[in-house]
């Protein structure tokens, strides 16, 4: 058992751990369980523990069955959300570069609205081909789904927007007014993303050492 396998191990498990959605906490004794073990007895980990996704199955098992799912993961709503304030914040911006009085109407709402809904669908592909433990082939296909998916996701929402139309204003704001809220969306954005990062924080416990990976 090579150090460098038994660090590929790792990275995997962690990963597969990850997308089902395991607290940071309960991955870090999960981790600090494989290495000792590894350590102690020199033994493979996959003929110990399974490959990284079948042991990251079980371990999410404990969670329930919704608990563990790779698409809970992705429809979080936490993770729903961060998207939208980014998808408003930009298009605000966007706007506000272009015109000096920001003018939101239907089908730019709608247009939000799908593209929100489309961006979801390449997540869950993506997770999807992580977690595929059947073939190369499914894993693949499922990867070229994610990647088409978020290629037409823009185009497909631009022709929502076109379609409805610009006639429905909901609202007019200044470019300044337009670019505060931009910023407000966008910081809060961040705001979570660092809270999602230290809620799920990796703790060793044989350390009580942090790690982000």
């Amino acid at each position: 058992m090579t150090a460098e396998s038994s660090e590929k191990y790792r990275n995997e498990l962690m990963f597969a751990l990850r997308v089902r959605d395991v607290p940071g906490d309960r991955i870090g004794d999960v981790l600090a369980e494989v290495e000792t073990h590894v350590a102690e007895s020199g033994e493979d980990p996959v003929e110990a523990f399974g490959t990284p996704g079948e042991y990251a199955a079980r371990v999410a098992e404990e969670f329930g069955p919704a608990g563990g799912s790779p698409r809970r993961a992705v429809l979080r709503p936490g993770v729903l959300l961060v998207c939208a304030l980014a998808l408003c914040g930009a298009e605000l911006v966007t706007s506000a570069v272009t015109t000096s009085e920001v003018a939101l109407t239907i089908g730019q709402l709608l247009g939000i609205l799908v593209l929100l809904a489309l961006l979801v669908v390449p997540l869950l592909l993506a997770v999807r081909a992580a977690t595929e433990l059947r073939s190369t082939g499914r894993r693949l296909w499922f990867g070229l789904g994610a990647l088409a998916t978020l290629v037409l996701a823009p185009f497909v929402a631009n022709a929502v927007e076109r379609a409805v139309g610009a006639e429905q204003v909901l609202f007019t704001m200044p470019r300044p007014l337009a670019l505060v809220v931009a910023a407000v969306l966008l910081l809060g954005t961040v705001a979570l993303l660092v809270r999602f990062i230290r809620e799920n924080w990796i703790v060793d416990p044989r350390t009580s050492a942090r790690g982000g990976s």
